[in-house]
């Protein structure tokens, strides 16, 4: 079958309730946004944090990686507002990514991926995905990548690992919001990089150092409490 005519059938498409309900309802709330048609209405606290990303993309962006898809709004809204060609969510809960390919096809978006995968093997298939990416996506999703979390105890060995892996991966500006001192994180999160032993590791000093490595790095304020950064490929 064609691209065009399975267009046709993905705007045939009815969208569940439960998903309807899962991206109002589940968590995060600051992801949150319902459909009104075919058009994506986001929360005030998920429409908030946007426009402050969006304001770092580069002009007319094509391609898109959010590394933490979770309901899918940014890839989403990639696809459908600001005409990119080649998207993809990557999440590690399946009952997320179930939701987005959900509403992918409702809405009839047939650039758009979302796939269970971890940054390594993204980095890894970069060409094949459709990358490196005009944007790249990493918001309140470092931390677990550095001391690995509930759904995935692996992690990666240094910040270095972590922003080698995401130059890789990324062609024009990577965005990144996350806590960036030991004692912003959750208390559990706190724990394990204790047993870890590498607590003294996460600050953002040592973040940014590694960062500067792969990237040029500016400070935008902050998105909530956490910083706010865009790196430029060096």
């Amino acid at each position: 079958m064609g691209s065009v005519g399975r267009r046709v059938i993905m705007n045939q498409l009815a969208l569940s309730p439960l998903v309807r309900d899962h991206l109002v309802r589940a968590y995060p709330k600051n992801h949150s946004y319902f459909l009104l048609g075919k058009r994506m209405v986001p929360s005030f606290r998920l429409w908030r944090r946007y426009r402050r990303i969006r304001a770092l993309y580069p002009e007319n962006p094509r391609s898109l990686v959010d590394l933490s898809a979770s309901k899918g709004w940014f890839c989403l809204h990639a696809a459908q507002r600001l005409g990119a060609t080649r998207v993809l969510g990557i999440d590690l809960h399946e009952p997320d990514l179930e939701a987005c390919r959900e509403v992918r096809d409702y809405l009839g978006l047939g650039a758009v991926d979302f796939e269970n995968m971890r940054l390594h093997q993204v980095h890894a298939s970069v060409e094949e995905l459709g990358g490196p990416f005009d944007v790249s996506l990493v918001i309140n999703l470092y931390h677990y990548l550095y001391f690995g979390s509930r759904r995935a105890e692996d992690h990666y060995g240094t910040h270095a690992e972590i922003f080698e892996h995401l130059r890789g991966i990324t062609g024009r500006a990577l965005i990144l919001s996350n806590c960036t001192e030991i004692e912003q994180l959750p208390g559990h999160m706190q724990v394990m990089a204790r047993e870890q032993g590498r607590a003294e590791s996460f600050t953002g000093r040592k973040i940014w150092e590694a960062a500067s490595e792969f990237f040029d790095v500016t400070d935008h304020g902050r998105l909530g409490k956490r910083p706010l950064w865009r790196l430029t490929p060096r």
